[in-house]
């Protein structure tokens, strides 16, 4: 089986794609690694739903949505960053391919809680063969964090929880968590390394707060389930690394 490297593009890694990323996927592409990128969009669905008057409110680290709000984040994320990121590679010689439609046949998702959250959702499975067929045929996928239930609704999901269960699913050798941060900080310096003990402590005493709890907690799923190396941090390289522990 072929290493497999899952990637997951914060919104603004998503919409700034430098010219050392591409090298470095072309690199590892050349050595027979396969690709799976996983995009959010967030400050673009910041805009849309500032354009609409609607309120931004997150709580846990993620994105309350309504229904309205769910319209904002399907156009964002399916219209605005995933294009324009799948344009990105595929102008550099990169076979991507951007999916929505074929979610539903990829992730299996549910309500996270809709009463604290609205339309935000968790994934509950994968289902890999479409995945495989793509990378098999050395396409880059490019999944947008969301999902679509067995009802048809479609759910805000973080791109974080999405990327973690795909690495679990295809146990990546790697799973790169690229935020707009250098790593998870404690009294302002980058944490080289964690385990899944230090991140309940540093959560539970609030070291790790906001957006990053759902990203550390994705990274510690993904380890303990396999993957074989994840990191969070602002490149393909560094950060702080997430290890299994004793």
């Amino acid at each position: 089986m072929k290493e497999i490297i899952v990637i997951k593009l914060g919104g603004v890694a998503a919409t700034s794609i430098t010219p050392k990323f591409i090298k470095i996927v072309k690199e590892w592409q050349g050595q027979g690694k396969q690709i799976v990128i996983v995009h959010g969009g967030g400050f673009v669905i910041d805009d849309l739903m500032a354009n609409c008057q609607l309120p931004i409110e997150k709580l846990d680290g993620l994105r309350v949505t309504s229904k309205k709000a769910m319209i904002c984040v399907e156009q964002g994320l399916c219209q605005i960053v995933g294009p324009s990121l799948t344009q990105t590679l595929n102008d550099a010689d990169l076979d991507a391919l951007q999916i929505h439609q074929k979610l539903p046949q990829i992730l299996n998702v549910d309500y996270l809680d809709q009463a604290r959250y609205g339309q935000v959702g968790t994934v509950t499975g994968v289902s890999l063969d479409y995945i495989t067929k793509l990378l098999d045929q050395g396409i880059i996928p490019v999944l947008p964090s969301m999902g679509q239930t067995e009802d048809g609704e479609w759910l805000n999901i973080n791109a974080d929880d999405v990327a973690s269960q795909l690495a679990v699913g295809l146990q990546a050798a790697q799973l790169i968590m690229m935020t707009d941060v250098a790593g998870v900080k404690e009294s302002g310096n980058i944490l080289e390394q964690l385990t899944p003990q230090d991140v309940t402590q540093k959560i539970d005493s609030g070291i790790i707060t906001g957006n990053m709890i759902p990203k550390v907690l994705g990274a510690t799923q993904a380890v303990l389930s396999g993957v074989g190396r994840v990191s969070i941090g602002q490149t393909l390289y560094g950060g702080t690394h997430v290890l299994k522990g004793a």
